[in-house]
Order: structure tokens, then C-alpha cells, then sequence
């Protein structure tokens, strides 16, 4: 398994040499122009897509985000690699390892969808890197073909392959480079020379690393399957330290926040670790609910993380603190947090469930969540106020969710590869919904903050509710409906939408009867409610005293029942009685309140409740 964290670092190249002059001539001259401007507004639909999906919170809140296209690109039902974006194209990997696939590196328009080009290189499942005009991207087999596994350095301009490099046992994790050197990890560490595929150097590990590397300082970092980190001089290859891990990586990432500590995650004993960068040695441990396959994002001295079993966390850096957790589904895979701006955008592995997530950074509370309807395994990739994400349903999808100022966030990882985005989500833009429900009508106001008008909105009801549809004028637009779909909202406009709910909650019931008594004596209460969709209904009476009914058998709407109860002690009690529908609806409780007298009152109250005459004179004169 494997995957690769967005890493887009543009930086000089020196192409000194006779074979860099050749890449060079291949580098086309004349470049498309497929910047995206926003400002044209323009939407893509695909298939029967819906430009936004805005799934309605009935007591508050909803937010949705413009899908601007979703492109059959992976040709594969499972998608491991992180979309690297920049200048207008959007690169990604297809993922042949865990189904049937392509073998092929993609590039997209990210204007509209379209396949600029596409390249075979093999099966894999790591992501490209971009060095200028460079992609650099490894293939690996799982084992099925060591002898048939490549590193290659194609012109992204055109897909053409300028070399290729044969690596024994393929790279299962993704690449690392500066200005003369690429740097990655099979069953050794190699350094090529970037320009010509030349060996520079390798180093000997224990055993084979499926862990995303850094290069920090003059130094690369990485760990084992075998239960080993290490750090190696790339300067002339020699190990500066090894250190003997709790247990083994796989999947995971080493991250660092530029103050001295490394942070890895270890899939072996589900727990997720802080490291001295000197030293190596241990520094402090959290342990996970399960193991994570997940790189982990360090930002403003916090780590985040996810596991298997669908929880992220947020960690204090520097003492391994919990901050907050959240289980956001069942399975978090490959799918790993990314972070910009306060926010964190992950996927969850959860079958026709899996969906899309943008989290609160600070809280972990989720702000908005998109079903695709198969398995999210690829990270999230955040770029030019686009979020791409791969998917295992055959598709690539597109979400404009904001325009940043000056530069946008291009690439995961800063100069010291720690996880962060200096500029990220400037202005946030969005569709949202803002919906209040009281007696089964609710009103729902939908503001667009996009800076262009959008259209083909489709607003969902949770699953199995349907409603009749009003505009604020209580015109009736649908009936019976699980959803609405705007046409069109014009930009920094609100529309008001009034829905009635067509399948309701019983009412609450009336409860008539006595109010007091005498412990030991039998007492009779009338209990009735109506159901607005006049379906059959039973009873829950609780008598206070903690005896209770259990649900009564059905009854028709609106029916009169009469139920008892003996009360064994003195004292005061509350009668709660609801009301339950055929399809498991609940009313609210309705209370009455009743007293079973005591002391030298008692004979008085008795003689009131048979003489009601005497109550008269004694209480109102």
C-alpha cells in the first residue's frame, strides 16, 4: 500500500551537464495557457453530478462546496496517490496494485477535466513529485514483478519519459530531491543523480521502508518495516544514526516542526511518536485506538493523525497531549489530514459511505462532509483554492472551495518538510444553509459567498425524509421530495426555502386523572395524542416511582386509552407519558404531576376531594 502526500516545492535547477541539456531541448516552449480564473465563474458538470451538494442540518448549519468537474482519469477502482497541482494541471498516478488499472501518470486540466496526456509507467500507487518542468515518480509491483519496477523522470509538459532507471523491488513511498539529487527508499536508500538517473550513492537498512521520507538539513530520514528509523548524511551516504523503533511503520510519514523533534507514526502498536532529530532517542508516545496508515500533518505545534478504526486526533507537538479526537466514520485508510487555514480535509475508506471531510482544525468538529459513494483511500490535496482527491469509485474530483491571496498553498511540506500551509484559505468560500424547525415546518436559508453566481444546487434532506417545498412567498414548489435543486443563485444572495416535513412526530399526549390519592389505592388516567400522518400509535408511561408501562400496543390516532397504576408510597410523583409512531417516531413527554398525601392533612385533603364545596370555604375564604 502506498501513497503520496502532495509535495510541490518549486526551486532552481542547474542543468550543467551534457545529458541536462538534452532534458532540457525536450521541454516544450510553447506552454498551454489553462490557468484558472475565477472570477469567470464558470461550472462543469459530469455525469448527473451536482455542482453542490448541500446535505440539510434541520436545527442548523449546512455548508457546501462548488464540485467544479470529476474526471475518469485512474481508470482504477482504487486510488492511493495524492494529486500534485501547479500551473493550471493537475498530476495523478493510477493504482493497479489492489485491482485492475492502467499503469498510467495522468495529467488533467484543471479548468475542465480533461486528459492533457497520459503516460505508461507501470503499476504503483505513490504520487509524482514536480521539480519545474520535471516529474519524478516510482512504480512498485507489491511483489509480483521486482524485476519490472522503474523510477522515471517524464517532461510534465508533454508526459514524455527523458529517463527511466530500473530499482529492484520498486519504490513503495514517494521521492525526495534538491537541486542535483533524488533521494527515496526501496530496500536501500538511493541518492540518483536528477538530471541522468546516475547513481550517487546507497545506503544498507534492515529491511524494506514503505515509510514517506524527509529531507531535512542535509540529512534523510526514514523507517522500516522491520522496526528501525534512520538518518543518513546525503552528502556522501553514511549513517549518522539508527535507532531501534517500539514496533514497525507502514503507510506512515516522518514529519518535523524545525525545533528538534521528528514525529512517526507506527502501524505495529498504534501508537503515534515524537523523536530527538539529534539523537533518535524516544521523547514521548500516544497511543492510537488502532493503527494508522496515515501520514501525519504537523501545523502551529500540533500533530494530526487518523487511524484505521476512523478517528483523527490533534496532539500538543511538544508533549504528546490529546487535544481532541473525533471518529468521522468506520475506516480511515490511506487517506491522511492535510491542513490549511484552520481547516482539516481527510477521507474515510467506508465503502458507498466513503465521503469527503473538512474538520475545524482547532475543535475537530466537522463543518462539511461530501458521500461519494465509494471509498476515499487517496489523501486530499489542497492547491490554487482547489480541494483534488482521487477516489476508488473510477474518478478524480475538483472542489473550488476559496481564493486565496498572493500565492496559494502549492505544496504540503515547507523547507523543513513540516506539514504546514503559510498562506492556505484567506477567504472562505462556500454555499451554505442556515435552517430552524419549529412544529415540523422549517426554514431554511441558503446565502451564496461565492464571488460568481452558481448553479444546479441540490439541497438533501436526511436519508428517509421526504417534505413538501415552499419559496418564502409559501408558493409550493415539490411535494414528497427528498430534495430541492436551485437552478441558480446569484453571488452574495440568499434564497428562503419553507419545509414541511411529510412524515411527522406524534404529538405529545394529554394525561388526565387524578392528582392525588392514597398510597394502596388502584388509580385510572386518560391518556390520548393525535399523529399527524394519523398512523397508528402506542404509549410509554412512566409512573415515577420507577415502575413504567413499556410500550403499550398500538392504538388508532386521536383514541382515548385508560391506564392504572398503584402508587406503594407516600410522596410526590411525576406521570411521563410519550407516544411512538409505526415508523419509530417519538413525541415529546407530556407531565403530570401528582401527590400521594402524608401526615395530619391527609383526612382533611380526603374529605376536599368528597366534599369539593368545603375546598371553597376553606381555601378562598
Amino acid at each position: 500500500m502506498k501513497k503520496l502526500l502532495f509535495v510541490l516545492i518549486i526551486g532552481s535547477l542547474f542543468l550543467t551537464s551534457i545529458s541536462a541539456q538534452a532534458i532540457s531541448s525536450e521541454i516544450s516552449t510553447t506552454h498551454p495557457s489553462i490557468r484558472k480564473q475565477f472570477n469567470q465563474g464558470f461550472i462543469f458538470n459530469i455525469d448527473d453530478s451536482h455542482n453542490i451538494l448541500l446535505s440539510l442540518d434541520m436545527y442548523g448549519r449546512s455548508y457546501g462546496h462548488e464540485l467544479l468537474w470529476k474526471a475518469n482519469t485512474t481508470v482504477t477502482n482504487y486510488e492511493e496517490s495524492a494529486v500534485v497541482y501547479v500551473d493550471g494541471i493537475a498530476y495523478i498516478s493510477s493504482c493497479s496494485t489492489h485491482g485492475d488499472g492502467h499503469d498510467k501518470l495522468f495529467a488533467v486540466n484543471t479548468s475542465n477535466g480533461d486528459i492533457l496526456w497520459s503516460t505508461l509507467i507501470g503499476p504503483g500507487y505513490v504520487g509524482p513529485v514536480i521539480d519545474e518542468d520535471y516529474i519524478y515518480v516510482g512504480t512498485s509491483s507489491h511483489g509480483y514483478d521486482p524485476t519490472n519496477e522503474y523510477i522515471y523522470c517524464i517532461n510534465r509538459w508533454n508526459g514524455n519519459i527523458l529517463w527511466e532507471r530500473n530499482i529492484f523491488g520498486g519504490i513503495p513511498e514517494s521521492i525526495q530531491y534538491d537541486e542535483q539529487n533524488i533521494y527515496f527508499t526501496s530496500n536501500l536508500i538511493y541518492a540518483l543523480d536528477k538530471h541522468n538517473g546516475d547513481t550517487k550513492w546507497t545506503y544498507p537498512m534492515d529491511s524494506f521502508s514503505v515509510t514517506k521520507p524527509i529531507l531535512k538539513d542535509n540529512a534523510f530520514y526514514t523507517a522500516t518495516s522491520g522496526g528501525y528509523m534512520y538518518k543518513v548524511d546525503i552528502i556522501d551516504g553514511s549513517g549518522i544514526w539508527s535507532v531501534t523503533l517500539s514496533d514497525f511503520s507502514w503507510d506512515n510519514s516522518i514529519t518535523a516542526d524545525g525545533k528538534g523533534r521528528i514525529y512517526l507514526a507506527l502501524y505495529g502498536d498504534n501508537t503515534i511518536n515524537a523523536y530527538n532529530e539529534t539523537t533518535g532517542s524516544l521523547l514521548w508516545s500516544y497511543r492510537l485506538h488502532a493503527g494508522s496508515l496515515s501520514f501525519n500533518a504537523f501545523y502551529d505545534n500540533v500533530i494530526y493523525i487518523s487511524d484505521t478504526r476512523g478517528y483523527v486526533y490533534a496532539l500538543n507537538a511538544t508533549t504528546g497531549a490529546l487535544l481532541w479526537e473525533n471518529k468521522i466514520g468506520n475506516t480511515i485508510d490511506i487517506s491522511s489530514p492535510s491542513i490549511s487555514c484552520g481547516l482539516l480535509f481527510i477521507g474515510t475508506r467506508d465503502f458507498e459511505e466513503g465521503a469527503l471531510f473538512i474538520l475545524n482544525a482547532t475543535t475537530g468538529e466537522i463543518i462539511w462532509k461530501y458521500t461519494i459513494g465509494a471509498s476515499v483511500t487517496a489523501p486530499p490535496s489542497i492547491a490554487d483554492g482547489i480541494l483534488f482527491c482521487g477516489t476508488d469509485n473510477w474518478h478524480m474530483y475538483a472542489f473550488d472551495i476559496g481564493i486565496g491571496n498572493d500565492d496559494w498553498l502549492i505544496h504540503r511540506y515547507d523547507s523543513f518538510n513540516t506539514a504546514y500551509s503559510p498562506n492556505g484559505l484567506t477567504e472562505w468560500q462556500y454555499l451554505s444553509a442556515e435552517c430552524t424547525t419549529e412544529n415540523y415546518i422549517t426554514t431554511c436559508i441558503v446565502q451564496n459567498s461565492y464571488d460568481h453566481d452558481v448553479t444546479d444546487v441540490k439541497l438533501k434532506l436526511p436519508e428517509d425524509m421526504n417534505a413538501d417545498w415552499y419559496d418564502s412567498l409559501g408558493n409550493l414548489l415539490q411535494t414528497n421530495a427528498n430534495y430541492h435543486i436551485i437552478n441558480n443563485i446569484s453571488t452574495t444572495s440568499t434564497l428562503t426555502y419553507i419545509i414541511t416535513n411529510t412524515i411527522h412526530d406524534p404529538m405529545k399526549p394529554t394525561i388526565t386523572g387524578p392528582t392525588s390519592g392514597k398510597p394502596g389505592i388502584e388509580y385510572f388516567y386518560n391518556i390520548s395524542t393525535n399523529d399527524p400522518d394519523n398512523d397508528p400509535i402506542s404509549y410509554f408511561i412512566d409512573w415515577g416511582d420507577g415502575a413504567n408501562s413499556g410500550w403499550t400496543i398500538t392504538y388508532p390516532s386521536g383514541e382515548l386509552i385508560t391506564v392504572s397504576h398503584t402508587w406503594s408510597a407516600r410522596g410526590s410523583y411525576e406521570i411521563k407519558a410519550k407516544a411512538k409512531d409505526i415508523d419509530e417516531r417519538e413525541s415529546e413527554w407530556n407531565i403530570l404531576e401528582i401527590t400521594m398525601p402524608k401526615g395530619k392533612f391527609m383526612l382533611l385533603e380526603r374529605l376536599v376531594e368528597w366534599f369539593p364545596m368545603l375546598g371553597e370555604f376553606l381555601f378562598h375564604n
